[in-house]
C-alpha cells in the first residue's frame, strides 16, 4: 500500500470510500480548522473591537509577539506565504480574492503609464482576461491576445514576440487551468527579461502551482505573483494572495479606506499606505477567512514541499501509465518538468463520466466537456488511483456512463 505524506491531517467526507481527486478545485479540511474557528468566535465574543488590535497567536502558538486583525493580511503573508512561495520578508499579503487583485493593479497609473499593450495568452484564466478586456473600456489599456497552440498550450515564441515597446503588461497562468501543462522556469525567466527589457511589468497567476511544488519567485522574476489558498493549500474560500517584488512602486486608484497611511485619522484626502502590499486592501477586511487561511499551507509546509511534488509525480506518473493502457489520450503533459498536479483525459462527453464517478463516489471534474481532470494529492493513494481508472475503463468499455444525467445541483464544478 502507497502511504500518502500526510493523510490524518484532513478532515474526510463521512462516505468510507470516497476518493477525493479535486484539489485543484477545493482541497480538504484540515484538522486544525475547526479548533481555528473557535478561536476566532472567542477572540470575537472576549475581544470585540479590541481584537483588529490584539489577539492571541493563534497561528504560531509558540510565538512570543502577540497579532491584531488589522496586522494578519500581512503577518500571515510573511509567515506562510512567503515560504511558499520562496519570497522574501515583506513582500505577501492575503487578499480576498485575485480578481480584486487584478482590479487593483490595472487601476494604478504605473502601469498604464508603461505602455498601451496587456499581453495575455487565450488560454489565461477568465477572471484575468476579462479584468483586462473590461479595463480597456475605460482606460488606454488594450489586450493583446496570443493564440494557442493546435494542443491548446501557450504559443511561447508568439508570446515573448508580442512582448515590445508598447507592452504594459504581461499576464501569464503559471499552469493551464484546461491543460495542466506547467510553464517551465527558463520560459518564465525569457518572459521576466522580455518585459524588463521594454519597462513591461509581468503578472503570473499561480493557482494551480503554489503549494504544489517548491517556487522561487525571485528567481522567476516576475513583479507580481497572484494565486489563492483555496485549492492545494486546503484554505477555503477568501484567502488569496499577492507577492509584490521588493521595491516594486504602485498605488492603485481602486483601494479602500485600509490601504491609506492613516485611516483613523480620517482625513479629507486619501495617503496611500507606505506599505505598498497594504494598498491593494479594500475596506473592512474579512477576518473570519483568515482564521483558517493558512492550516492547510501549515501541513504542507511542515511535510517540505519537495515530498509534496514527489507524491504528486508518483501518482500522476501512475495516473497516465494506466491512461495509456486504457488508449485515453491526454490533453496534460507527460514531461515531469511541464506536468502539474492534474492529469487530463480526453474522454468523450467528459461531464457524463464525472457524473458516473461521483456516483461511485470518486470526485473529479470536467472543463468544457472535452477533459476529465485529476490531481491526486497528498491525500491519495496509488491505490486510489488505480480504483478511480478500473472505474473509467469499464465506463469506457461499456458506455452505460454516457446516458448518466449530469448533476445539475448547482452552477459549481
Amino acid at each position: 500500500m502507497s502511504t500518502p505524506p500526510i493523510p490524518s491531517a484532513y478532515r474526510f467526507p463521512d462516505e468510507p470510500d470516497a476518493v477525493e481527486f479535486r484539489s485543484f478545485t477545493h482541497g480538504l479540511q484540515p484538522e486544525r480548522v475547526p479548533h481555528m474557528m473557535e478561536q476566532f468566535t472567542e477572540d470575537w465574543r472576549q475581544r470585540g473591537v479590541d481584537a483588529w488590535n490584539e489577539v492571541p497567536n493563534h497561528w504560531r502558538p509558540d510565538a512570543d509577539e502577540t497579532v491584531g486583525w488589522w496586522t494578519l493580511p500581512t503577518y500571515l503573508g510573511d509567515e506562510f506565504v512567503a515560504p511558499l512561495l520562496g519570497a522574501p520578508p515583506e513582500t505577501c499579503i492575503l487578499q480576498p480574492s485575485v480578481h480584486w487583485t487584478v482590479q487593483c493593479l490595472l487601476s494604478s497609473p504605473e502601469v498604464a503609464a508603461r505602455g498601451t499593450d496587456v499581453v495575455v495568452p487565450e488560454t489565461a484564466f477568465p477572471s484575468v482576461l476579462h479584468s483586462v478586456q473590461r479595463w480597456s473600456d475605460l482606460r488606454d489599456l488594450t489586450p493583446h491576445v496570443v493564440a494557442p497552440t493546435g494542443d491548446h498550450r501557450v504559443d511561447r515564441s508568439a508570446l515573448l514576440d508580442a512582448i515590445g515597446p508598447d507592452t504594459a503588461l504581461v499576464a501569464l497562468s503559471h499552469v493551464g487551468f484546461t491543460t495542466g501543462a506547467c510553464l517551465p522556469d527558463s520560459f518564465l525567466q525569457s518572459v521576466a527579461e522580455r518585459a524588463r527589457r521594454h519597462d513591461a511589468l509581468f503578472l503570473l497567476d499561480g493557482y494551480h502551482a503554489a503549494a504544489t511544488r517548491p517556487i522561487d519567485v525571485t528567481q522567476l522574476g516576475c513583479d507580481l505573483y497572484v494565486g489563492g489558498l483555496l485549492k492545494e493549500a486546503s484554505g477555503s474560500a477568501g484567502n488569496t494572495f499577492l507577492y509584490l517584488r521588493d521595491g516594486l512602486e504602485l498605488a492603485p486608484r481602486l483601494t479602500g479606506w485600509f490601504g491609506n497611511a492613516a485611516p483613523f485619522e480620517f482625513r479629507t484626502e486619501p495617503s496611500p499606505h507606505p506599505d505598498v502590499r497594504r494598498r491593494f486592501l479594500g475596506g473592512t477586511t474579512p477576518v473570519a477567512p483568515m482564521y483558517h487561511a493558512v492550516e492547510g499551507v501549515r501541513l504542507l509546509l511542515d511535510v517540505g514541499l519537495e515530498a509534496v511534488r514527489d507524491h504528486s509525480l508518483a501518482l500522476t506518473d501512475r495516473a497516465i501509465e494506466r491512461a495509456d493502457a486504457l488508449d485515453i489520450p491526454l490533453r496534460s503533459p507527460r514531461a515531469p518538468t511541464e506536468r502539474s498536479a492534474m492529469v487530463l483525459l480526453e474522454v468523450p462527453e467528459a461531464e457524463r463520466l464525472a457524473a458516473h464517478l461521483k456516483q461511485q463516489h470518486v470526485y473529479t471534474d470536467s472543463r468544457r466537456n472535452e477533459v476529465l481532470r485529476m490531481a491526486p494529492f497528498v491525500w491519495n493513494t496509488r491505490e486510489e488511483v488505480d480504483h478511480a481508472f478500473n472505474l473509467i475503463g469499464d465506463a469506457l468499455d461499456t458506455g452505460a456512463y454516457r446516458s448518466r444525467s449530469v448533476d445539475a445541483a448547482g452552477p459549481v464544478t
